[in-house]
């Protein structure tokens, strides 16, 4: 007589919920209501199902890996190297991206995800914990206990489900910028970003607070571009920018860059002749335009091991874990061809 094996669906079946359900229950993994977990636990006993004890059960977390909808290269090849470093210590990765709604990252969580790690300065409002970055000034408005959560206080910072793996010194960047442009002769300096977002609110911010011309010119805000994410955004700022009389740009986005090269071009103008400019975040392809173009890099490698230790330190895994207080980074200035001194 053959006796038909129990499974997983069946027991679904039974209980009437989800496969998705059943394995949260059975895996003990995932959030389940009480009520839920007691019905698949009596069909279980109904149906005869048992997991043999003769095995140790192992646990895997499922742990979302997220970048934005647009990413920035220097976020790709982060989180590409959390999510190599996480697999090999036995965590299961998915990748959803962070949109407007969050619609991707709900789905993940739904499937049983344990954390969401990404490479953002922005809060990401979902019910899992959450670790990523935040701006360096960011630490004075709720500075860091010792597991890297903020004590509280400040618009930006982390609620109580974020772990803050690390701090960028995006005013420390910023003055590196300045300090290279100024030293070739540039005072009109304007700033492109994104039309929305935390990161682009910070730099907005610390631009008007460390620009050298900010105890001497009113026409600061008339110097910032907030535009599209896009290349045609950069063009559209880059030609606005320079009929206000800019000499040199500072710009958010890798997509924005290649628009402003691409905007100046079209006018019969020319990168750095007529327009110095400076990109935030290396990439190949910005290494390797016409011309090449200076940057503010991250240390990608670093950052990456900051996360990795902020996703050990929220799942108690075994390895380092992240410091009492969670480590600063600098942009690193990158002189390129896309820089030169003001014409006279």
């Amino acid at each position: 007589m053959w006796i038909m094996a129990v499974t997983v669906g069946d027991i679904a079946r039974r209980a009437g919920t989800s496969v998705t359900t059943v394995s949260r229950v059975i895996n003990a993994r995932g959030p389940v209501a009480q009520s839920t977990a007691r019905r698949v636990r009596e069909a279980m006993e109904e149906l005869g199902y048992a997991r043999s004890t003769l095995l140790e059960a192992v646990r895997h977390p499922l742990v979302a890996c997220c970048v934005p909808v647009l990413p920035e290269h220097w976020q790709l090849e982060v989180m590409g190297r959390v999510s190599d470093a996480l697999q090999q210590m036995g965590m299961l990765t998915a990748s959803p991206a962070i949109g407007p709604d969050l619609g991707e990252v709900e789905a993940v969580a739904a499937a049983g995800a344990s954390l969401v790690v990404t490479p953002t300065f922005t809060p990401v409002r979902v019910r899992l914990p959450v670790v990523r970055f935040a701006e360096a000034a960011e630490a004075a408005e709720g500075r860091p206990r010792g597991d890297g959560r903020p004590a509280g206080g400040g618009e930006h910072a982390a609620h109580s489900g974020e772990r803050i793996a690390a701090r960028i010194d995006l005013t420390g960047g910023l003055s590196m910028a300045f300090d290279h442009l100024a030293k070739m002769g540039h005072r009109r300096i304007g700033l492109i970003c994104n039309d929305s977002g935390t990161l682009a609110d910070q730099l907005q911010d610390r631009f008007l607070s460390e620009h050298p011309m900010a105890l001497l010119s009113e026409r600061l805000p008339d110097w910032i571009a907030r535009v599209p994410k896009s290349a045609s955004g950069g063009t559209e700022a880059a030609l606005t920018l320079k009929d206000r009389t800019c000499t040199a740009v500072i710009v958010q986005s890798g997509r924005q860059l290649y628009g402003v090269v691409k905007g100046i071009a079209a006018r019969g103008l020319a990168v750095p002749r007529d327009l110095s400019v400076v990109g935030l975040g290396d990439s190949p392809t910005v290494r390797y335009i016409r011309p090449p173009a200076t940057v503010l890099g991250f240390d990608t490698e670093a950052l990456a091991e900051a996360l990795t230790a902020g996703v050990r330190t929220a799942l108690g895994a075994p390895g380092p874990g992240l410091p009492s207080v969670p480590p600063t980074f600098r942009p690193m200035l990158l002189a390129r061809r896309s820089t030169t001194a003001v014409q006279r």
